[in-house]
This record gives structure tokens, C-alpha cells and sequence, in this order.
């Protein structure tokens, strides 16, 4: 089986190469011409399985869990499941080589989507039938805009993504842990927020007047300090010690002082981007009010990091001790610590309340909002007015919601634990935006039914 399980692999190694480095080359095409030229995995697969084919047929005809859990857990299960994998994994990658040839699509998407097949077939086949729908061109167009936009603040779009992949890939080598997940989690979770908010950003400037020599300087501060925060937190990730709340040591202490204050002047540059675009003028007046909520928000859910630093009780408990106190302040409110049992990926605490929850539907009010706006423009355009209206009500909304996931987090109260108080805040919240939703639209109608003869002039103009 060792034997057979090595040629599994030798049979199709050359060709994944061929593929995943050359997929547009000529010899690559005339290889992969034939259907022939997934027969080695094939072959290994008929030389394992056939002699074990009383044992393996009823198990795969009549499968059930426990009979196929101990098939597999069997060197000769594994490696003809193994080898059933490679051949199909190769019957897909040639798929999709020929098939994106005939579509001309571009060599180094294809080659990065061949990896993920390798690695992950079903997910490489999904990211391709993805590719093929000609979403490369539009990812291509909103880069130029992200560019033309903001060199400074795409570049560091693209480093956080970078490093937000890295923490995807790491922990398979890296099997470190803090307070129960991988040491890479957190930079992967700030890669991601951080390479979102950047080409919003980017974004958004299209649309703020801002004067030229202070776009430069604001844009100067949120990208080079949001880099700098990215950049201390991957490193205390590859020492294997906490970036946040940590005062272990001098070195510990001073880095989380540095990112305290860099994330404050970025808050600050934000907040005077929200000034100008509160003060420009917009063509589309629902954007407007989507881009201006959202800017006022996400200053907001940055703000909810300032109460996170606090020392907790047991920590103020054993600092008055005089024993050694290593962490300062807690993502959580009313739980032990940060290490107890979380959601999953965000991590957010079960056991009691958790700030990052209003922090997080804070920050990305950024990105919900402008999209909303931009969206209700355009299904109402012919009703610019109603759909100002709608985006503004929308931000309200978004801003109940915010402060009420503060007040549950502030109360000790988990995310998915909500009690009859935090019920009560939400449904306030809903329910007034829809009927001030209603209201605006009802007087919209009523106000288009009255015009409605000069209206018509105006279109038919």
C-alpha cells in the first residue's frame, strides 16, 4: 500500500506541474488533447481496489458512516479513496485547462485556481465556474478605480490580503496556539477588515471633495498607520504572543501602546474625511446620506476599541497584589477572560458579553451603508427624494442596531444569549424604521400623484 500510495502520486505530479505553471502552453494543450491522460491514477486506483473488491463493494453500495469510517481507516480504504481523489481531481483540472482555453481567460488566475484544485478540488471548481462568469474584468475595473483613487491605500489593500492569505496557509505548518485558536487567526481576521476598509476608502474618495494637499495628508495617515497596526500584529503572531492586552514585557507593553495610538489618529483622519464629506455635494442625494452614515458609524465602532483596554476585575484584582499582571483589559464583558469558548472564526465570547461584536457592525457600516445608498439611487431614480429618505432611515436604523449591540455587550450579555431588554431595544429599532420607512412612502406617492401631470412634462422633456 505504501508502495501504491506513492505512484498515486508520482502518476499525476507531472501533469498537475504542467498544468498549474504552463496551462496556456501549446504542449500543455496537446497532453491534456486526450481524455487518455488521466489512465495513471486510473491504473493505481484498479490495482489497489480490484483485489479488495468483495471487501469494498458492499461497503460503497450500502454505504453507512460507521462501515465507511472503518473502511477508510484501513491502509488499503485509504489509499484507493486517495487515488479515487487524484483521478477525479485530475479530470477537473483538465477540465478546466481546456475549457478556459477555448474562453482565452488569463494564465495567472488560472494557474492560482488549478492550485486550489489541487489542494481542494471542489473548491477549486467552484472558484473556476466563478472566473468564467468574466469576473476578472470587473476585478480588474475596480482596481483601476481603487488605484487611480489611492495608490497608498490599494497598496495596503493588497498587503493586507496577502497577509490574510499567509494566515490561511500557516497554521497547516504552524500548530501554535493562543487562548485556543491558531496564533495566525488574528492577522488573518485584520487582514481581511483591514483590505476591506482600504479599497472602501479608496472608494469613497471618488465622491468626498476633499482639498488636495489634505486628501494627501489624511490618506497618508490612515495607510501608513493601519499598515503599521497590520504589521505588529503579525509579528506578535510569529513571536506566539498576544498583540492586544499585552503588558507581559516592555516590548509587549510599548507595542500595544503604539497600536492604541496609531488606531486613534486613524479614527481622527477618519472622522475628518466625515466632515468633508458631510460638507460635499453630491449628485445622487441617497449616496449622500449612505456615505455620510457610514463614515459617522464606522467613527463610532472604532471608538467602542477605546473601552476594551480597561482592566477587568481579576485583573485590577491582582495588580493591587502585587502579583504579575500580563494582560490589561479584555475583549469581553462579565466572562473570566478572552480564553473562554467563542463563536466560531470570530471568536466572540459565549459566556459573556463581547465588545468586538458593536465594534465589528460598527466598522462596516463603511461599507453596508454607501452600498445601500448607491443601490436605492438607482432603483429609485426617478425618485431621488424617497430614496435620501430611505438611506437616511436606514441609517438610523443601522445606528439602533449598533448602540444596542453595545448596551448587550456593556451588560455582560452574550451575541446569541439576548434577554427580554435587548429583545425590546431591537424591535424598537426595527419596527420605527419601517414605519418611518411606510410613512415615506406613502407620502412620496401621495405627493407624485399630485405633481404627477408636471412630472410627466418634465420626463417627456
Amino acid at each position: 500500500m505504501t508502495t501504491a500510495f506513492a505512484l498515486s502520486n508520482l502518476a499525476v505530479l507531472p501533469l498537475w506541474v504542467l498544468m498549474i505553471v504552463a496551462p496556456r502552453a501549446r504542449l500543455t494543450g496537446r497532453v491534456l488533447a486526450s481524455p487518455w491522460a488521466v489512465l495513471p491514477p486510473i491504473a493505481v486506483y484498479a490495482w489497489v481496489v480490484l483485489p479488495e473488491i468483495a471487501t469494498i463493494l458492499p461497503v460503497v453500495a450500502q454505504p453507512e458512516l460507521p462501515q465507511v469510517a472503518q473502511l477508510l481507516g484501513q491502509p488499503t480504504g485509504a489509499v484507493a479513496a486517495w487515488a479515487h481523489f487524484l483521478a477525479f481531481d485530475l479530470w477537473v483540472g483538465r477540465f478546466i485547462v481546456l475549457d478556459a482555453r477555448e474562453r482565452e481567460l488569463p494564465g495567472v488566475a488560472l494557474s492560482a485556481v488549478l492550485l486550489l484544485t489541487l489542494l481542494l478540488a471542489p473548491l477549486g471548481l467552484l472558484a473556476y465556474l466563478v472566473l468564467r462568469t468574466g469576473i476578472t474584468g470587473r476585478i480588474r475595473q475596480l482596481w483601476q478605480l481603487a488605484w487611480t483613487s489611492s495608490r497608498q491605500l490599494s497598496v495596503l489593500g493588497v498587503l493586507s490580503l496577502l497577509t490574510a492569505a499567509a494566515g490561511m496557509v500557516l497554521p497547516s505548518f504552524d500548530p501554535r496556539q493562543l487562548s485556543g485558536a491558531s496564533v495566525w487567526l488574528k492577522p488573518t481576521k485584520f487582514g481581511v477588515s483591514i483590505a476591506i476598509a482600504s479599497f472602501t476608502l479608496a472608494y469613497l474618495l471618488r465622491a468626498i471633495d476633499v482639498p488636495q494637499p489634505r486628501r494627501r495628508r489624511l490618506v497618508t495617515t490612515i495607510a501608513w498607520l493601519t499598515g503599521l497596526v497590520l504589521v505588529i500584529i503579525t509579528g506578535q503572531a510569529a513571536r506566539g504572543v498576544r498583540s492586544h492586552f499585552n503588558v507581559a514585557t516592555l516590548l509587549d507593553a510599548a507595542l500595544f501602546q503604539i497600536m492604541g495610538m496609531a488606531i486613534t489618529f486613524v479614527t481622527l483622519a477618519v472622522a475628518w474625511l466625515g466632515l468633508y464629506a458631510w460638507r460635499t455635494r453630491y449628485e445622487n442625494a441617497a449616496l449622500a446620506a449612505g456615505v455620510r452614515f457610514g463614515i459617522a458609524i464606522m467613527v463610532l465602532g472604532s471608538c467602542v476599541a477605546f473601552l476594551m483596554p480597561r482592566p477587568t476585575a481579576s485583573q485590577l484584582a491582582s495588580f493591587q497584589q502585587g502579583q504579575p499582571t500580563p494582560l490589561i483589559g479584555a475583549h469581553t464583558v462579565g466572562a473570566s477572560d478572552d480564553s473562554g469558548s467563542g463563536l466560531p472564526v470570530t471568536r466572540w465570547s459565549s459566556a459573556g458579553g463581547d465588545l468586538r461584536v458593536p465594534h465589528f457592525v460598527g466598522l462596516h457600516a463603511l461599507q453596508l451603508l454607501p452600498l445601500a445608498g448607491f443601490a436605492l439611487g438607482r432603483k429609485l431614480r426617478t425618485r431621488p427624494v424617497l430614496a435620501a429618505r430611505l438611506t437616511r432611515i436606514l441609517g438610523y436604523a443601522y445606528l439602533g442596531v449598533t448602540l444596542t449591540t453595545l448596551v448587550q455587550a456593556l451588560r455582560g450579555q452574550p451575541l446569541l444569549a439576548p434577554d427580554a431588554t435587548t429583545w425590546w431595544m431591537l424591535a424598537s429599532v426595527i419596527a420605527t424604521a419601517v414605519l418611518a420607512a411606510l410613512v415615506a412612502w406613502l407620502r412620496s406617492d401621495e405627493r407624485a400623484r399630485r405633481f404627477a401631470p408636471d412630472a410627466r412634462a418634465v420626463l417627456a422633456r
